[in-house]
């Protein structure tokens, strides 16, 4: 008898958390932009510099509130990236290029990762703002919504 009564409370419980459950939403998708540059590449610091503005006019955007953005950057464009080069949260992606599962972009580029899957990489700042910009804001816009 004791043990129909647990079930019994089991089953009520169950039933009555249900509707929570399946009210709840499902988790919202994270996008993280990471930009791959080096001290020494004279286009990763033009793009950086206020003469350009493009870093300034990127992070002042109503879309970089929206995701997640992270620099990798090392010493020398001739030196590989080490693991110290990487953000901690991050380190995934130092995992990935250590066995082979992912390409280093070339400099400057940008890399979008949504949930961890690279969906799309920019380089160069030659179409930053004619089209690797206007891209990122189309990718965040139909991923994070407006």
């Amino acid at each position: 008898m004791i043990r129909s009564a647990k079930r019994v409370c089991l089953l009520m419980v169950w039933l009555f958390a249900l509707p929570a459950a399946l009210a709840a939403e499902p988790p919202k998708p994270t996008m993280t932009v990471v930009y791959w540059s080096s001290k020494d590449c004279r286009w990763c610091t033009y793009w950086e510099s206020s003469v350009s503005g493009m870093e300034r006019r990127f992070k002042e955007s109503p879309e970089f509130k929206k995701i997640t953005y992270r620099v990798v950057k090392n010493a020398r464009l001739a030196d590989p990236y080490t693991r110290e080069d990487f953000p901690p949260d991050i380190l995934w992606l130092h995992e990935r290029l250590q066995r082979g599962e992912e390409k280093k972009s070339p400099r400057p580029g940008w890399v979008i990762y949504l949930d961890r899957k690279r969906i799309a990489s920019f380089y160069g700042t030659a179409d930053w703002n004619e089209k690797h910009l206007p891209e990122i804001k189309r990718l965040v816009a139909a991923n994070l919504g407006k």
